[in-house]
């Protein structure tokens, strides 16, 4: 063998494959995206389930999804947006509680009283009450 043959055994390379280009139909997309936003299956398992891939389908939705206008519409908030502000609320109340039983914990020292008695409403002394004597 001579060199031009070596060099040109080496220069073949197996052909690329070629990427296959699907058109999906107005009402298919419609569908797949209607079954994310409802909840009915998430994104993931949507690109699984229809053999879709998952930046198509973020297209998809970006184009043709309601959610989010539906939302700003009604001005509402996302769960996600409604859980951080919960957990953010629940941090400070459990402050508050933390400071406020500090609070008491040091007015009861100073008074040698007792801050935390107990004490119940006229309803509920009653409703005891009631339920005493049944």
């Amino acid at each position: 063998m001579d060199k031009t043959s070596v060099s040109n055994m080496n220069s073949k390379k197996p052909p690329a494959e070629s990427y296959k280009y699907y058109r999906y139909s107005y009402s298919f997309k419609k569908q797949v995206i209607e079954e994310i936003e409802n909840g009915q299956i998430s994104m993931n398992a949507a690109s699984i389930k229809y053999e879709v891939s998952r930046s198509t389908l973020k297209r998809w939705f970006d184009k043709m999804g309601n959610f989010d206008k539906k939302l700003r519409s009604m001005k509402g908030k996302s769960p996600g947006e409604k859980i951080r502000e919960m957990k953010a609320r629940i941090d400070r109340l459990e402050q508050e509680k933390e400071i406020l039983s500090f609070a008491i914990d040091m007015i009861s020292e100073e008074t040698g009283t007792d801050m935390l008695k107990k004490y119940l409403p006229e309803s509920q002394k009653n409703l005891q009450k009631r339920k005493g004597k049944s």
